[in-house]
């Protein structure tokens, strides 16, 4: 009698452990390799051939010491200039460049908080638009300091100022890719001309706008911020950027409701490409809009695929492989990028060290666009001069 009691109660815990036809899986836990195993990926928000799956947290982090780039910008507590409008800090015996030069910009941070910059983020002005290269940490009251950054802007080499602001603007994963992983300006021009070129071809497509006025826009400039600055491109990426956030804020309300949301996995016709997850809910929410229309660009930049949907155990799946050479940059107690590179993925972790326990700022992987489609060699439109 005990036996068949015992083998009853085994088989009723293997029923009521077994998934319900029909039923959506709760979001579970994944079990990372990396500094963050409580992350938990659920149902996705999808536009067209765009899904967007959010990334919750078991615990908040207070990110509020920490500054970021449109912030600093924006109230001039940053500055961020060409060569040669001031005098930087440089190794010693080694002369200072005393002019402007395409990857290398200078910045400083007269705030009193530590200024978080990202791979991908846009700065605007001077002798041309340029992308940051890298994640990293800028201590508060520093030395100007060499920025690493990549031409987004081929045919244009002056300007009125020397000066640079932010306008909000991230670069599509695209392009983040060859800045952060490729580092070679050549590849930042390829992609940057493939997402502006997929876009206009995109939206001429199928009668959605006149060819004459997408020609003429892409015409007017070679920077990757005619995407925005034009109505013809601008209108397209408004429209999806607002669906997207409508639903994404019914969700906070509805399934996310109480959940520390930090971040994104992202899938394009079908296939999870891009990841993006911060330290807290506030830092991510200080990000959103930016990398919400960063994203929308890049689907907008590929034709769709009808019927090609990825699911949360295939977000789960890309955000736990993290195999790979690991490659770690430290700036003693300013922070540490761990860059872990796979042929077919890379990883970025950066951990701030000005705080005790130091924790993960900003976690980013993404699919290396080469695996699946190499990019094809530009036709420089007649305006676009490469900067000798």
């Amino acid at each position: 009698m005990g036996q068949r009691l015992i083998f009853l109660s085994l088989v009723l815990a293997a029923l009521l452990t077994m998934p319900l036809a029909g039923r959506p899986s709760p979001a579970r836990a994944v079990a990372l390799p990396g500094p963050e195993p409580g992350w938990q990926v659920h149902e996705p928000i999808r536009y067209s051939n765009l899904a967007l799956f959010p990334v919750t947290a078991g615990s908040r982090h207070d990110s509020t010491s920490y500054i970021t780039l449109d912030e600093g910008l924006g109230s001039g507590e940053v500055e961020v200039t060409e060569l040669g409008a001031r005098i930087i800090r440089h190794r010693p015996g080694v002369p200072p460049p005393d002019r402007a030069q395409v990857n290398t910009l200078v910045l400083v941070n007269h705030s009193k908080k530590a200024l978080l910059l990202l791979a991908g983020e846009i700065v605007t002005g001077g002798k041309q638009d340029r992308v940051i290269s890298k994640d990293r940490l800028i201590p508060p009251g520093a030395d100007p300091l060499p920025l690493e950054v990549f031409c987004v802007e081929p045919g244009r080499w002056h300007g009125a100022s020397l000066a640079f602001e932010g306008k909000g603007l991230m670069a599509a994963p695209k392009v983040r890719e060859k800045a952060a992983v490729a580092k070679n300006q050549q590849e930042v021009w390829q992609a940057n001309d493939a997402v502006r070129g997929g876009v206009a071809e995109n939206l001429t497509a199928g009668g959605r706008a006149a060819a004459a006025p997408v020609r003429t826009a892409l015409a007017d400039s070679s920077s990757y911020t005619q995407l925005e600055n034009s109505e013809v491109f601008k209108r397209r990426i408004d429209e999806a950027s607002s669906s997207l956030a409508r639903d994404y804020e019914r969700a906070l309300r509805e399934a996310l409701r109480g959940k520390n949301v930090v971040g994104v996995v992202v899938a394009i016709n079908g296939e999870v490409v891009w990841a993006d997850l911060f330290a807290d809910p506030g830092l991510f929410e200080r990000y959103r809009e930016k990398l919400l229309r960063s994203y929308v660009v890049e689907a907008l930049s590929v034709p769709g695929v009808e019927h090609a949907r990825a699911g949360v155990e295939d977000a789960e799946r890309f955000l736990a492989e993290q195999d790979g050479k690991q490659i770690i940059e430290v700036e003693p107690g300013e922070y540490r990028l761990v860059e872990i590179e796979h042929p077919r993925y890379s990883v970025f972790q950066l951990a701030s060290l000005w705080e005790r326990g130091e924790p993960l700022l900003h976690f980013n992987k993404l699919r290396k666009e080469a695996v699946a489609h190499p990019l094809p060699r530009p036709v420089p439109l007649p305006n676009q001069q490469r900067p000798r």
